[in-house]
């Protein structure tokens, strides 16, 4: 693995960064245009109203599942995300179409989407493809930590072409390193159990106050005698 400081210029990571931050107003505009009424959100941050468990259901697309009935579940939300989009990374981007007890059904490229068993313990979205395949993604239970929105996932530029990719839930902080090109992850993860990177990463990076009410982000990826970057981590969407 090349060292941080080969990698693609930081502009690109600025770029890229300041791309996310300007999304964080886009699911409600989406929902507002096409003429959804958002639900309260009831939380500590407002991007936990559009958060849930994310699963890949085609090319570029990523279902947001929720089942939380005191705010309109169960529901998913259908968004835009890089190609090579793997579990655990940002999906606060563009939002597609929604899908809740008022609008089963969507249509979405080449995939046909179905939100079914609405009234019953175990709802689902169904996604069934114009070449005869479908797939089912159960919905979260109602009261889990999915279901509500709990973990909150955001993106920062931290210098060097590198992006951090921060969550904060019930587990607590947790945060990993992508290129800000090709998202390439590299030098591992910090959370409760290890919050900081052992020295063989090749640069800093650890968790201030893992276990208190605001954990915050330090990494320096410019060696000793630079300043620090100390990124703040999102605050969980449901109360613990």
């Amino acid at each position: 693995m090349p060292t941080v400081f080969a990698r693609r210029s930081v502009l690109a990571a600025a770029v890229l960064a300041t791309a996310l931050g300007a999304t964080a107003a886009l699911p409600a505009a989406s929902a507002a245009a096409a003429g959804r009424t958002a639900h309260a959100a009831v939380s500590t941050d407002p991007g936990a109203r559009y958060a849930g468990k994310a699963v890949s259901i085609g090319p570029n697309l990523v279902a947001v599942l929720r089942n939380d009935p005191k705010a309109g579940g169960p529901e998913a939300w259908i968004r835009a995300v890089s190609a090579n989009w793997k579990p655990g990374d940002a999906y606060m981007s563009r939002v597609l179409t929604e899908l809740d007890r008022g609008h089963l059904t969507a249509k979405q490229g080449n995939l046909s989407l179905k939100l079914t068993g609405v009234g019953g313990s175990a709802p689902a979205l169904q996604v069934h493809s114009d070449k005869g395949a479908t797939k089912t993604y159960a919905l979260p239970k109602v009261g889990s930590p999915d279901a509500r929105g709990c973990t909150i996932v955001h993106e920062a530029s931290i210098g060097a072409g590198t992006l951090a990719v921060l969550s904060n839930g019930p587990a607590g902080p947790r945060a990993f390193f992508e290129d800000a090109d090709d998202h390439t992850r590299f030098a591992g993860v910090v959370d409760r159990s290890h919050p900081a990177l052992p020295k063989s990463a090749g640069f800093l990076a650890r968790i201030v106050d893992p276990n208190g009410p605001a954990p915050k982000l330090v990494t320096n990826m410019e060696g000793g005698g630079h300043p620090a970057t100390t990124t703040a981590f999102p605050a969980p969407g449901c109360v613990k």
